[in-house]
């Protein structure tokens, strides 16, 4: 394949974004290597851009308010009604405006950024789109946009803001989508944005030096299953096999890791390794989880509504741990634990509950110290209520970075014992069963011996690879296979093997 150049740079990556309009570019400098994140959009010539003014204006006037007494109140539905709107309009004026331009603009193309502009991200837009894009920030003014990208991590863009104005007015749009308030005397807006990304931004100058700056993390609509992460070679099949067997048998257990290394993803794909017909309360700030199951209830925090800086209206994660102990759950899953919330819940682990959650540490010791210090203060008595700690990474693999499930241990009192390990030198798990006392107290519960549970392991491990290979990998289609094998496991083990 030909090699591209564009300047002193070579194009490493081209992909859509949006279609036919904008593209992103992932591009290196040879000579010092440096790669950067370009955005290929459709501009508008000069006659567009008058056309686009004009109609901008007409918009003001022309354009009819949304209804509220409807139904549907979401923002996509008032999205959808804005839209429809704005075609409406560019059609009636494209005709009169049209007549005299002779076909020297683009009217889809003046449509395309009208709604960019309007009801979308603006300038973000096309980063909004990027499906590879995982997080996107601002630091201020003359500086370039940064994405973090899943092949190419932290990227410098060539999206740069030229003046406060330009940021100042993005970040209040962006707080007024997500439906919050942010203004001088309250300068911090931490909101969610339709879709569930997360929008952290400061306002003008006064808690940022270089003045307005916002970071968005981007939420996937279709998490990665299991299956998505053995494809990866995040996770071994075998290990994923054995969390399925205590995911069944409601051990509690906590995924460990740093900032953006991808403990939500790996809490998400084990949860689906339960029993379908276990009660789950999901406890989060922002709504990332997304499970199967049909007995879930989710319940979100909620940040004071209080202008005065009290804590008037706030809904904690305390405060949810502790009212989700109300509605019997099987299993309660807290997205993180960083305060209070992490002693109410080793509380309910120690009274039966199963539990899951995340935590930011670097390793099992790491792990102890954080949970036992304040604020969290979890006796140390208490912690081998979680019965197993998987550590999650961002490894260097040769050029490229990936995610791996580097440590799976099981936490005792006095020794943690290490049942799985990622070998580096051969980009592979080593999983030693043998060594699990967890799996001994399974067997004393279940009136099975050890071997016979490490057979078991065997066998999903068996039925797990089978859907590796078939690319079986969309977390419902995978829950799906996980549900019926729980019914009918025989059935489903003589499947994979026929096929």
């Amino acid at each position: 394949m030909e090699e591209r150049k564009l300047g002193n740079f070579k194009v490493l990556e081209e992909y859509p974004l949006i279609e036919p309009w904008a593209y992103a570019l992932i591009v290196e400098d040879e000579v010092t290597g440096e790669r950067k994140y370009i955005v290929k959009e459709a501009q508008l010539n000069e006659e567009e851009s008058q056309v686009y003014k004009i109609l901008l204006k007409i918009l003001e006037w022309e354009i009819k308010p949304y209804d509220f007494s409807r139904a549907a109140t979401t923002h996509e539905a008032v999205r959808e009604y804005f839209v429809d709107q704005l075609k409406r309009i560019v059609s009636v004026y494209s005709e009169r405006l049209g007549a005299r331009k002779k076909g020297s603009i683009d009217w889809q193309k003046v449509l395309y950024h009208l709604l960019k502009d309007t009801v979308g991200y603006g300038p973000l837009e096309a980063l909004m789109k990027d499906p590879f894009v995982e997080d996107i920030s601002c630091d201020g003014v003359g500086k370039p946009l940064y994405v973090w990208h899943q092949r190419y991590e932290g990227l410098p863009t060539s999206i740069v803001f030229q003046s406060e104005e330009e940021v100042d007015s993005l970040v209040l749009k962006l707080a007024h989508i997500a439906g919050k308030h942010v203004s001088v005397a309250f300068p911090i807006v931490d909101a969610m944005l339709p879709g569930g990304h997360r929008l952290a931004a400061t306002f003008k100058r006064e808690v940022s030096v270089r003045g307005s700056s916002f970071t968005i993390r981007k939420f996937k609509e279709k998490p990665l299953s299991i299956v998505d992460l053995i494809i990866q070679r995040s996770i071994s099949a075998e290990m994923a096999a054995y969390l399925w067997l205590l995911m069944e048998n409601k051990m509690p257990g906590i995924v460990m890791g740093v900032t953006g290394s991808g403990k939500t993803t790996a809490l998400n794909a084990i949860a689906t390794l339960l029993k379908p017909n276990v009660k789950v309360v999901t406890i989060e700030d922002t709504p990332e989880l997304r499970l199967t199951l049909e007995n879930w209830v989710q319940l979100v925090s909620r940040h004071s509504y209080a202008l005065t800086g009290s804590k008037t209206g706030e809904v904690s994660l305390y405060d949810l741990v502790r009212v989700s102990l109300r509605y019997r759950p099987d299993v309660i899953i807290v997205g993180e634990v960083r305060g209070e919330e992490a002693y109410v819940l080793f509380q309910a682990v120690a009274t039966g509950h199963g539990g899951l959650t995340t935590i930011h540490a670097e390793n099992v010791n790491a792990l102890v110290k954080r949970l036992t210090s304040p604020p969290m203060n979890v006796p140390p008595s208490y912690v081998p209520m979680m019965r197993w700690g998987l550590l999650v990474r961002r490894v260097n693999l040769g050029g490229s970075t990936g995610r791996r499930m580097t440590n799976l241990w099981e936490i005792g009192e006095e020794e943690h014992i290490l049942v799985g390990e990622w070998d580096p030198a051969r980009d592979a798990h080593e999983v030693r069963l043998e060594r699990s006392r967890v799996l001994e107290e399974i067997a004393y519960l279940t009136g099975k011996s050890k071997e016979e549970l490490i057979e078991e392991v065997g066998r999903r491990s068996e039925i797990l690879k089978a859907l590796a290979v078939k690319e079986i990998r969309d977390y419902k289609r995978v829950a799906e296979v996980i549900y019926r094998y729980y019914n009918d496991p025989k059935r489903v083990l003589s499947e994979v093997r026929v096929a």
